[in-house]
């Protein structure tokens, strides 16, 4: 990795960014176009770690909207849950290709019969998918993971609409380009700095949006290196909440990822006093675009550029995660790989 200062490692980052609209259609329309087969299946199983996990909350939050009549689950895990059988579709997502857990769980799923399809860039996983003659929906490699969802998501989406379940209709992924390319730097520039210099964030999420707020927290990890909590309500109502009847003696600050629902907006209106009373920063996120999918990923991409931005104001290198190679090489020493 280049020795860049942390200004010129952002641009770096937000330059792959800034591609998100084009990874979508393009992954989109390459993986649409697969042969795969035509299946009715028992159940929808999509495995994955990090952003090639958050891929398959996607999938899980249009299947839900879309109310398909069969359970869809994402597996962040190794291997497949005791349930998987011949019966059902499994898509293991990896960017890499490598990655142990999504590896092990498409492996074992074709075991058990499962019918498989494969998102990735190569590795393994797609030596392994050309290996057996398996669907295979190949993505650009060389981007950082992360900087990556909008190919891993226009991919997962295509494969899965090529096996005959219409996980999102041609202009659903169209709307979301378009929200994409709505999206600026200067938006998540001006989140960073309102948020910039405090010791730790919450970022809360409700509903389908708890999806959005798990992303924010991976990238502020990842890219700012900041320590970073969720709160996903409805639940956290119930639980985390409770931590802010007390004023904390840490500079905090607060991102509210607002969205739809009755529910949602009680608790919304609730969640603005309350993190105002803890007197720290408090930013606002209404994810926009025509549907779903645009409004996740619309979400997703202001959580990028937010992070880069913060990377650079706390001058740190926003493509640095090389301490999760102590975690992979702890895998192969226990023979896992």
């Amino acid at each position: 990795m280049k020795g860049l200062s942390a200004q010129a490692a952002a641009e770096e980052m937000l330059k792959l960014y800034d591609t998100w609209p084009s990874q979508l259609l393009s992954s989109y329309n390459s993986a649409v176009t697969i042969k795969s087969p035509q299946v009715s299946p028992r159940a929808l199983l999509l495995c994955g770690m990090g952003g090639s996990g958050v891929a398959g909350d996607y999938i899980w939050a249009l299947a839900a909207a879309k109310a398909l009549r069969f359970p869809v689950i994402v597996h962040k895990a190794e291997g497949v849950p005791p349930w998987v059988t011949a019966e059902d579709l499994v898509v293991a997502i990896s960017y890499s290709g490598n990655t142990y857990e999504t590896v092990s769980c498409a492996r074992e799923a074709k075991a058990r019969g499962a019918t498989v399809l494969s998102v990735t860039s190569g590795g393994k996983l797609a030596s392994w998918a050309k290996e057996n003659g398996l669907p295979l929906a190949l993505i650009e490699p060389g981007y950082y993971p992360r900087t990556a969802l909008g190919m891993l998501a226009g991919a997962t989406i295509g494969i899965i609409n090529s096996s005959g379940i219409k996980i999102a209709a041609d202009k659903e992924v169209e709307d979301a380009a378009d929200a994409l390319r709505s999206t600026s730097r200067g938006e998540g520039e001006t989140i960073a700095r309102a948020l910039a210099g405090k010791d730790v964030y919450v970022v809360a999420g409700c509903g389908l949006f708890d999806i959005v707020a798990h992303r924010w927290r991976q990238e502020f990890s990842e890219n700012a290196k900041a320590i970073t909590k969720t709160e996903f309500y409805p639940e956290s109502a119930h639980n985390d909440m409770v931590v802010w009847q007390l004023l904390h003696n840490v500079r905090k600050g607060f991102v509210l990822i607002e969205g739809d629902g009755r529910v949602c907006a009680v608790l919304e209106d609730l969640l603005r006093q309350i993190y105002n009373d803890q007197r720290d920063a408090v930013v606002r996120v209404t994810p926009r675009g025509n549907g779903v999918l645009a409004q996740l990923l619309q979400g997703s991409l202001l959580g990028g550029y937010t992070s880069t931005y913060l990377a650079m104001f706390n001058g740190v290198d926003p493509r640095d995660t090389s301490i999760t190679g102590r975690y992979k090489e702890a895998l192969e020493k226990a023979g896992l790989s």
